[in-house]
């Protein structure tokens, strides 16, 4: 679990600093925290008024970190860690269409980017390839 508890103070601190464009180019960015403090209506609060996404980290045990899935900007950030190595694709048929049924949802508020980012390596690109195949026909 992540140390660093959720102070609104402090963190719309450091919400102002984050630039907002680099060189004319809009910038966005993705909040990842790992302390259960932060699955609060003041953070959600302070993330949209800064159009900053929470990051989404779904992992294949007990999560230790709170899940959280708000729209707070205008795309979604999903860190998907649950790939296994005993399975081809890294997920089962019914895990990658429960998956590809959340992508969606996440579609109709924005963009979204979606990456299989497991210990299971060598399954994430064929993972990731599943997942596509799901969410193209």
């Amino acid at each position: 679990m992540g140390t660093k508890k959720f102070d609104a103070e402090d963190f719309g601190a450091f919400l102002k600093l984050l630039p907002q464009e680099k060189d004319g180019l809009r910038l966005r960015h993705a909040l990842e925290v790992r302390n259960p403090s932060f699955a609060c209506e003041a953070f959600y609060d302070l993330a949209r008024r800064y159009g900053a996404a929470i990051v989404y980290a779904i992992e294949d045990t007990e999560p230790t970190w709170p899940q959280i899935d708000e729209a707070t900007a205008d795309f979604t950030y999903a860190r998907l860690m649950s790939s296994r190595e005993d399975e081809p694709t890294g997920m089962n048929g019914a895990e990658l269409d429960q998956v590809a049924c959340q992508v969606q949802g996440w579609a109709n508020r924005g963009d979204v980017f979606a990456y299989f980012i497991s210990g299971a390596k060598v399954r994430n690109p064929a993972a990731a390839q599943a997942l596509i195949a799901r969410l193209t026909k």
